[in-house]
């Protein structure tokens, strides 16, 4: 009992002094060790003493080539040279036909941000109104709208440095002198239904006699469309109410009468623009797709016939363009079997069994009035041809 009693006093007493003093002396152990790695150099440091270096040794080779001029003509002829990084000596740069190193060079001309602001607003202001004058109908406001332009430019010539080609401004002068005959031809045209007016409220007239006012109007009004539209070498459809069909060959005819000076007619069909201009073989152009058309042509109520035929061409030259894969040489509008056909010529790029490179020709008979394909020809050879 007294055995077992001393060992219970041994393991309470003894053991955990014991233990204390193991832990402590562990602590010891590792103390000066950490103590030794905080006295050494740091990774960071190194790099530090490392870039250092560098800067110094550049430094330098900065000096060196300071003292050893190269020959230049330019400062672009410089530019592999080092330069020492304090200011005012810190840019490559050509003087008297030596490389040195220098401030750098001010700008040629002064900046000057408050014009700069002044000149872009001028510019997206004038491309505003070219966007407007594209889609506007009225001849006023895009008379008006010219005017604006016109003031634009001259009141603001240092936004635009460049000299200025002069065909824009012959065009520019060009629409204000249309612009200013569509508004005398209007005032005109007033002028003349106010006159019949007051021939027929002024007096009493017979049935006859109404008649022959009416008929003498009638007159009269054709005479100066006639003449307005030949002064402008144009007629739109779409604008000018008094002119329902017109036929177009070799010149323009109007009814009765031929009218030597138009040189196009614009029509607007399934929404696009159309001109087609008289000649020896009629010119139809839309979309930058032009062809020509050995057929005259009827055009009235935003519609292009065979004038020959009354048959509609419903097909425009773009959709037949854009049906076709190949690229296009040439289109032209014919009448073959008493039905108006598109002839295409065509050429498709390709290699002769994959290795020889060849241009196949591909001729296209398309239908004008419903857009079928009619007949296809191509080489015989064709199949034989890759890509």
């Amino acid at each position: 009992m007294k055995w077992l009693l001393l060992a219970l006093i041994i393991t309470t007493l003894v053991l955990p002094v014991m233990t204390i003093a193991q832990m402590q002396q562990e602590k010891f152990i590792v103390t000066p060790k950490t103590v030794v790695t905080s006295t050494s150099i740091s990774p960071s440091e190194d790099n530090e003493t490392d870039v250092t270096e560098m800067l110094r040794e550049r430094e330098k080779v900065a000096w060196m080539e300071m003292r050893n001029l190269r020959n230049c003509k330019v400062d672009s002829d410089c530019a592999a040279m080092i330069c020492p990084m304090l200011i005012g000596r810190d840019t490559p740069m050509c003087v008297d036909g030596s490389c040195i190193c220098g401030p750098g060079r001010n700008p040629k001309y002064p900046i000057s941000e408050t014009k700069i602001a002044i000149c872009s607003e001028i510019r997206e202001k004038i491309r505003n109104i070219v966007e407007l004058m594209k889609e506007e109908k009225n001849e006023t406001m895009i008379q008006e709208r010219l005017r604006e332009l016109v003031r634009l430019r001259d009141e603001y010539k240092d936004c635009f440095p460049r000299p200025v080609n002069p065909v824009p401004i012959i065009a520019i002068e060009s629409k204000i002198k249309k612009a200013k005959e569509v508004e005398e031809f209007q005032d005109e045209m007033e002028d003349l239904r106010e006159e019949m007016l007051n021939n027929i409220t002024s007096q009493n007239l017979t049935g006859r006699e109404l008649e022959q006012v009416i008929k003498e109007y009638n007159e009269k009004r054709k005479e100066l469309v006639k003449e307005f539209v030949q002064r402008i070498h144009e007629i739109n459809m779409e604008r000018m109410e008094e002119i329902k069909e017109v036929v177009v060959a070799r010149y323009v005819k109007w009814g009765n009468d031929t009218l030597f000076n138009v040189t196009r007619i614009v029509v607007t069909v399934n929404g696009k623009n159309i001109t087609i201009e008289p000649g020896d073989n009629v010119t139809i152009s839309v979309e930058g797709v032009v062809v020509k058309s050995i057929i005259p042509l009827k055009v009235k109520n935003n519609t292009i016939e065979d004038a020959d035929t009354n048959q509609t061409i419903r097909e425009t030259p773009d959709r037949i363009k854009a049906r076709i894969r190949e690229q296009i040489r040439e289109m032209k509008l014919e009448r073959k079997e008493n039905k108006p056909v598109y002839i295409v010529d065509a050429t498709k790029e390709g290699r002769l069994l994959g290795i020889i490179p060849v241009n196949v020709s591909v001729n296209y008979e398309i239908s004008a009035t419903d857009g079928t394909t009619i007949k296809v020809n191509r080489p015989w050879w064709s199949f034989l041809v890759l890509g």
